[in-house]
């Protein structure tokens, strides 16, 4: 698949339910996991519910899903000995396999940065296999440990 303008990344919207769900569970068959009868139902539900998740998704010119980045922005409450910064988990980075090699991971990687960006966000994490490594990498994301990777971001003017 070639990187072309007709593919689009947006904020995900409650109308994306059905799609994120189903980008999940191609995510987990990937894995080897097999979904239980009700579950696209399930995880829908349960998307919908998390008001702290964030979600992107990746679709072609006709509206066909083709990758998703979702995870949690977890807020820090005040304290008197350190700000009440904010920071957010990468759940799920997934792009479908005949759309992979297309830079879709990247576009969908930088546009949860620009988010995190205005959102008061100072650092992004995820769990890193060996074979992401460089894609991150090329975002900027860092080693801190064997499998956790991190991108800190400059604290907001």
């Amino acid at each position: 698949m070639e990187t072309s303008r007709a593919v689009r990344v947006r904020r995900a919207v409650p109308t994306d339910a059905f799609s994120v769900a189903a980008l999940h569970i191609q995510d987990e068959r990937e894995r080897g996991a097999t979904t239980p009868p009700g579950f696209l139902d399930a995880f829908a539900d349960a998307w919908l519910r998390d008001r702290a998740r964030r979600t992107w998704l990746a679709e072609d010119a006709g509206g066909r899903p083709l990758g998703t980045i979702h995870g949690t922005r977890v807020q820090k409450l005040p304290s008197a000995h350190r700000p009440a910064e904010a920071w957010f988990h990468v759940s799920l980075l997934f792009v479908t396999r005949d759309a992979r090699g297309a830079g879709l991971g990247e576009r969908l990687l930088r546009e949860l940065v620009a988010w995190a960006r205005t959102d008061d966000v100072t650092r992004i994490q995820l769990n890193a296999v060996p074979a992401a490594r460089g894609l991150y990498e090329r975002v900027g994301f860092a080693t801190p440990s064997a499998r956790l990777m991190e991108l800190r971001l400059d604290p907001p003017h």
